[in-house]
């Protein structure tokens, strides 16, 4: 039987090359038409703290931050006139240069190496705003190749036009998708975790099947990256091996596994993550005096999440905790004249009270727990109405496909996914924000159940 896919017809290559050609004017022009496209990072969210380090490191300070320095403060100033944003947050930061641990540093070295080129100011944030972009633009493109790539191995008994079908499937939800472009608009990280999360995956899924320890390496490095991104991906870490031992023990052909087995190619990807991850976690050790590789953000920012308001929010992460508590701390010290050791040690002391106000909480709302963690669950994966609904919907169905045709495929698209949830479950929600790096397999899952459902349709109509 005549394969749907030869590399005659439609090979990754081409499919790639229509995506990002279809994918980067959507998401450009997103950002070049957007009312914030010149502006500094909009001063609600993480977008000026990524900025402040990125201006840091560009100035030769390292990952740090100077909140009392004049000309990162300069762009800031400006827009304070009359219905301008509000930067009243930022412009009330004091501080010397100060080494940062709280952020990840792969966002703020692509900041600092754009200040390289372009000068800090308007042309440099909306290059910023570019280049994220292309990254979110790359990603889906990434997304596209590796559907058509698993619909096509599953897809043998199915109608010729069935991968095609996936393929364009997923290039008009990734367009129907408004709120993806909108992480685009902003100094946050979505785009860039996008990416590197698409490309891991494909990465690991291509090693699985060939062998070979390169691919391995990749796949470590790209893990890296991705902690490097975002430190949420860190808490995946030992969910992630596991995973990743047990499909490949079902991809792996014989040829591959000849090659190297599924547990030394884990172990192969685990040893580069871990070597390169380690650089960062021994920074941060050096800078904070102290044995506090993950830095100081982790257990300040858990408290967010294990709290009445997080409860009462549905599990949603909430801010109200760490503000009082730094307020508390904040009181006791000059910020004008503070020095960085007063700084650092006053994150340090932060860090070590929320844990404990963490385990407080903990301890006396043992019995909440269970629901909790459903709440955060059902929180992150809103909304459930409109075409949300309809792309859920689909996944499930596609789902089902994969089930009955390639589990192992199912398997590959479920595990970050589950992954991600179990997390989300354990720590907190943000809005949905932590689905976003994973949405590729949701993307797929929905395309393939839309095509598997017009190839019913197909079929049914063809029997009359």
């Amino acid at each position: 039987m005549k394969q749907p896919w030869t590399k005659e017809s439609l090979s990754p290559s081409l499919w790639f090359t229509i995506a990002i050609l279809l994918f980067l004017p959507l998401h450009v022009s997103a950002v070049v038409l957007d009312a914030w496209f010149v502006l500094p990072p909009k001063p609600i969210g993480d977008g000026p703290d990524y900025e402040a380090i990125g201006y840091g490191l560009s100035q030769g300070h390292g990952w740090s931050t100077s909140f009392s320095d004049p000309q990162w403060r300069r762009v800031y100033v400006e827009l304070q006139v009359d219905n301008a944003p509000d930067y009243f947050v930022q412009l009330a930061r004091r501080g010397p240069v100060v080494a940062d641990t709280n952020r990840p540093p792969l966002l703020p070295l692509c900041i600092a190496t754009i200040y390289q080129f372009v000068p800090r100011g308007p042309v440099a944030f909306g290059t910023i705003r570019i280049g994220l972009a292309c990254c979110l633009s790359l990603g889906c493109a990434i997304t596209v190749v590796w559907g058509v790539s698993l619909a096509t191995k599953a897809a043998n008994n199915h109608p010729a036009f069935f991968p095609i079908a996936v393929g364009a499937s997923l290039i008009a939800i990734v367009y129907s998708e408004r709120n993806l472009r909108n992480y685009a608009t902003d100094f946050l990280t979505e785009p860039l975790a996008l990416l590197l999360t698409q490309f891991f995956l494909l990465v690991a899924w291509s090693g699985a099947q060939k062998g070979g320890a390169s691919r391995a390496v990749l796949a470590g490095v790209l893990f890296a990256g991705m902690v490097f991104c975002r430190s949420f991906f860190l808490l995946w870490t030992p969910l992630v091996f596991a995973w990743l031992w047990l499909v490949y023990r079902y991809t792996n052909t014989i040829d591959a596994v000849a090659k190297m087995t599924p547990a030394r190619c884990v172990t192969v990807c685990m040893m580069t993550f871990v070597l390169i991850a380690s650089i960062w976690w021994i920074r941060n050790c050096i800078v904070l005096g102290s044995f506090h590789p993950l830095g100081t953000k982790g257990s300040t920012t858990l408290l967010g999440g294990y709290c009445d308001e997080a409860f009462q929010a549905g599990g949603e992460w909430q801010f109200a905790p760490e503000r009082t508590m730094r307020l508390e701390l904040e009181s006791r010290l000059d910020l004008e004249t503070a020095s960085a050791s007063d700084l650092r040690n006053m994150e340090l002391e932060m860090g070590a009270l929320a844990n404990a106000r963490v385990q407080d909480w903990l301890s006396k709302n043992v019995r909440l727990l269970p629901l909790l963690m459903l709440k955060r669950v059902v929180t992150e994966w809103n909304p459930y109405v409109g075409k949300a609904l309809v792309l859920k919907l689909l996944a499930v169905l596609g789902a089902i496909w994969f089930l009955r045709y390639d589990r192992v495929a199912l398997i590959w698209l479920l595990g970050p996914l589950v992954i991600n949830t179990l997390v989300v479950a354990l720590t907190y929600s943000v809005g949905g924000r932590f689905l976003v790096p994973t949405y590729g397999s949701l993307y797929i899952l929905a395309a393939v159940g839309f095509s598997s459902l017009l190839a019913f349709l197909t079929r049914h109509r063809r029997q009359k």
